[in-house]
């Protein structure tokens, strides 16, 4: 069976049904992001979301189990954002033979993203997932649980470099995570600045952060 067609220099493309398929979740995907941002994740309806896409109910259920799937979805797509922006700025100052802050530089990353979709970002920072009575924690498929482990590795590499002061990993991440839930929000929500630049923002992020964890 193919699944694929070629066009006129070779290239291999998706068929059309295909290609139909992907551009909906996309619009799914885009209308969950601004739904996101107006309601916060917990606040948003698939209802909302459907009808900001301008598709069917049906349609929705295609693409996705539940109001969690389109969520986690929405987040991964940030977090590898995130990720991308803190490895190419790793890079950029490794090339010039500086040596990078582990946490600032994914602070400046995470204030990036903040300048760019200030409602969303702050909407998936403050977002734990659907629980039980019985749960704690942020559920797998959040922001914050892709994140911690992350950041603890980052303090970890930190205090290996006497760049940071030796405390618990998992803890300095928790709190580090804290202060991008209650600085990036605020800051989004205009009470703290909404028209400032995003070097002041990560300036005043990093600012908070280095008094945590420096050595």
């Amino acid at each position: 069976m193919i699944n694929s067609t070629s066009t006129d220099n070779g290239v291999a493309t998706l068929p059309r049904g295909e290609r139909r398929k992907q551009h909906t979740k996309r619009r799914l995907l885009d209308a969950a992001a601004v739904t996101y941002a107006l309601f916060g994740v917990d606040g948003a309806t698939i209802s909302a979301i459907t009808e900001t896409a301008d598709v069917g109910l049906g349609t929705f259920y295609l693409h996705f189990e539940d109001k969690d799937a389109i969520a986690i979805a929405v987040a991964a797509v940030m977090v590898n954002r995130i990720l991308a922006d803190e490895q190419r700025a790793i890079d950029e100052v490794r090339s010039v033979g500086g040596s990078p802050d582990p946490l600032g530089v994914l602070s400046h990353a995470v204030c990036q993203r903040a300048a760019e979709s200030p409602g969303l970002l702050a909407a998936l920072l403050r977002w734990q997932g659907s629980k039980s009575a019985s749960q704690i924690g942020a559920l797998p498929g959040t922001i914050q649980h892709a994140l911690l482990p992350h950041m603890a590795d980052l303090y970890r590499t930190g205090i290996g470099s006497g760049r940071y002061r030796i405390e618990d990993p998992e803890l300095m991440a928790q709190a580090v995570f804290g202060v991008y839930c209650e600085v990036i929000p605020t800051w989004a929500h205009g009470l703290v600045g909404g028209d400032v630049a995003v070097e002041k923002l990560a300036a005043f992020v990093q600012r908070i952060v280095t008094a945590m964890c420096r050595a």
